[in-house]
This record gives C-alpha cells, structure tokens and sequence, in this order.
C-alpha cells in the first residue's frame, strides 16, 4: 500500500475524535471499513499506531511522532489543491501573508487592498516570528512581515527575497502618573529601579538586544510580568511596571509613550517573499507602498513624528525624501518673507 495525504487525514481524524466509532461518520466511511483501514496503516508503519480500549483510543509512540508529522503535512496538501483549483478556474491567486506581531501587518493589508484590490488575501499572525522564514521558504506563504534587531539580522532563506521597510525606534510606555512621564525622553539608566512587562513569547534578538542595552547602562533588568500586550497596558496604567511599544504604536488611556535618549533599543521592519509565486512582478509597487503607507501612519503619531522631526529616521532608508514631504506637508505653514526660502 503506497501512502497518500488521505490516509494521514484518517490517522487525525482518529487522534481528533479519540475513538473510530466516531471518526468514521466524519471521514465518510462505516467503522469496519476504517478500522481495516487504520489495520493496513500499522502494517505499513510496522506497529501498532493507537492504543484500543473501553473509552476510545489513545495515540502510541509511534502513533505520536507520526501525527505530528501528519499535522503539518496535511494542510500544506489541503493548500496545493486549493491552488491547483483556483488556476484551473482562472481565478485569481490567494496571496498568503504571514505576520510577524508587529504594526507592519496592518500597514501591508492596506497597501495590498489599494494595490491589488480584485485579489483574495489571507493574513495569519504569529506569536513568534521564527516560523515565518521556513513558511516562505517552503511556500506555505506568498509574503511575510518580518522585523530583525541590531546583531541578529535576517538573512532570506533559500527561495524568498526579503527588502527593508524602515528601521523604528522603540520608545518606553509607563504610566501618565509615573515620576519621568513629563520628560521628552527618558534615559534606560534611569528605568534601572522598574518592574518591566515583556511579551510572553520573546525571540532571541529583541530579548538580547534588551539585556544587551541595559547591562550597557549598568544593570540587569527586572521582568516579572511575561504577558499579553492587554494584561501589560493593565498593569503599566496601575504604575506596576514599564514597557516596551512600537513609536508607531497608538495612544493607550493612562499609558504615555516616551523615546528613550540616544534611542538604544530599534528594530527593523522587513518584507518578505517569495519570488516565483504570483506575488512576485508587484513586489516593487508593494515595497514602495508601503513605505508610503508607514511614512503616513507615522505622522499620526505625536511623539514619534516629534521625534523624528528632532532626529530624522534612523538609517538612510528608502522612503527617506517621501518622510521629509509628509513634514512639509504637516507642518504649520508660515508667512514667507520676501527674498528668503524657507526650509524645514
């Protein structure tokens, strides 16, 4: 008996449902038939795949390892044939977009609306971004979200192309009573004393860029709260603790944003795709709009457009002139004198 995607669907549903009494009527099939069906399998596998008893099944061993492969393969097939269907129908490609937990995803889905507005798009965000790569590599994706950090910078895998968007501070949140929330920026040093709230799930280059930048200012950071962003907003507004936010990120009640002096921490946004599929002729338009896209955002936040207004952005990136005309055009204008330019 060769192995086909149809047999891995019955080990899952088997696993799912926990006994083949049940999953039979979901897979279409009497009891006897899969039973003698998942009989075959072990034969094939060369050993027993579940456990029998009174209440239902149980995976072995065997049956464990071979259902974590089954997982993963499985909707990679249910993927290909989707795909296949919508090609020989002449429908328009799903474009798949995989997003790191960063605001560049929102930037993406708007940019991807006005740009291809008649293509199907599906966005999956997920908690940790080193999934991403090997989604784009294998194809299990047409476009990613990405963000990398100061020594920990991505490299495309093999079958992806990947392009800078903007390198972005991270500034400070606490709360709007805390002692240093009047500055216009707050040294790390002076955080030292804080309880600070990080997500629950943090890679190696931000919790390393983190502990890097504060062992530099002369201490080791405190982080009892490893918490989702609405448990950190709680605790940050009640004065328990500080955090880390995107510049870009939106204002919150009792919670206030401050840069940090001479921006220690940064991270950069990176698009990423796959250059074969039907994504690839508009990932130049798609790079350029959304940059355009962060630039505009960016204006919309008071302290990060301050900042950048005191500073410029952090690297000479593309995008760079477009940030210099949405000033322009932001700015208040003022009478010109007679023989004399003005200039931002």
């Amino acid at each position: 008996m060769d192995l086909e995607v149809r047999h891995l669907r019955v080990l899952c549903a088997i696993a799912d449902s926990g006994s083949i009494s049940r999953a039979a009527p979901a897979l279409g099939m009497s009891q006897p038939a899969l039973a003698a069906q998942l009989r075959r399998l072990e034969r094939r596998f060369g050993g027993p795949l579940f456990d029998r008893g009174h209440d239902g099944v149980s995976p072995t061993p065997l049956g464990e390892w071979l259902l974590v492969r089954a997982r993963s393969l499985v909707p990679a097939f249910e993927e290909l044939e989707r795909d296949a269907r919508r090609r020989a129908q002449g429908e328009p490609p799903l474009i798949r977009v995989g997003c790191a937990p960063t605001r560049l995803a929102i930037y993406v889905a708007k940019s991807l609306h006005s740009l291809l507005p008649d293509t199907e798009i599906s966005l999956r965000t997920e908690q940790t971004m080193d999934v991403l790569p090997g989604l784009l590599a294998s194809e299990r994706i047409e476009l990613a979200t990405l963000d990398d950090y100061p020594g920990h910078e991505l490299s495309p895998p093999r079958n992806a192309a990947y392009a800078p968007i903007a390198v972005e501070p991270l500034f400070v949140g606490v709360s709007q009573d805390h002692p240093l929330a009047g500055r216009e920026e707050i040294e790390l040093g002076d955080l030292r004393a804080e309880e600070w709230a990080l997500p629950a799930q943090v890679e190696a280059g931000p919790r390393e860029h983190f502990w890097t930048k504060c062992d530099e200012r002369g201490f080791v950071p405190r982080v009892p709260f490893s918490v989702n962003l609405e448990v950190a907003l709680n605790l940050i507004s009640e004065g328990r603790c500080v955090g880390l936010f995107q510049a870009t990120a939106p204002a919150r009640e009792r919670v206030v944003l401050r840069p940090l002096a001479g921006t220690p921490l940064r991270f950069r946004h990176i698009l990423g795709w796959t250059p074969h599929g039907p994504f690839a002729r508009y990932a130049d338009d798609l790079v350029a709009a959304v940059q355009k896209t962060y630039w505009a955002e960016s204006m919309r936040s008071p302290v990060y457009r301050a900042w950048l207004k005191r500073h410029g952005p952090l690297a000479p990136i593309p995008g760079t002139a477009l940030l210099e005309s949405f000033f322009t055009l932001h700015s208040p204008q003022k009478p010109r004198k007679t023989g004399h330019s003005t200039k931002l």
